[in-house]
């Protein structure tokens, strides 16, 4: 006997169900994001340009200041350190001292900034404050201040 079987043809995937789920999810996705808003602190970039002459005669100033509670040590130069120390009271002095050095090294603009993590904001913000020239005075002192986290040793 015969047995009669017949090629059964596949049936289509009814994909209306799965579909209607990743629209559902989209929307759902969409509708529970935070939106966030992202704000920007002002800086200028890091300009480069090619330097002509590669000797280098006179040590940079490299000032550094390292604050702490009670004082700010004024660092300056690379090959031959110097530094100076300064009661965080005596801010007036700090400031001649600094300005002295401007006189001396004129093209230099840049100050490196290092604070104990015990420092108040204030405080901090305060020896920045003392680090500028009065504001009748058109000529700056060091515009580029650069935090180093790595704290005073």
């Amino acid at each position: 006997m015969k047995v009669g079987r017949k090629l059964k043809k596949p049936e289509k995937l009814n994909l209306v169900p799965i579909l209607d789920s990743v629209f559902i999810f989209i929307f759902f996705l969409l509708m529970s994001a935070q939106f966030v808003e992202v704000y920007e602190i002002g800086s200028t970039l890091p300009m480069t340009k090619v330097s002509k002459d590669t000797s280098v005669d006179k040590d940079p100033l490299n000032l550094t200041l390292e604050i702490t509670k009670d004082q700010v040590i004024v660092k300056t130069g690379l090959k031959i350190p110097r530094s100076k120390v300064f009661s965080t009271e005596k801010k007036g002095e700090m400031k001649e001292y600094l300005i002295s050095l401007k006189k001396q090294n004129p093209t230099e603009n840049t100050m490196i900034l290092k604070a104990d993590p015990k420092v108040s904001f204030q405080n901090l913000v305060t020896v920045i404050d003392s680090t500028q020239m009065s504001k009748d005075s058109k000529e700056k002192l060091f515009e580029q201040i650069v935090f180093d986290n790595s704290g005073v040793k």
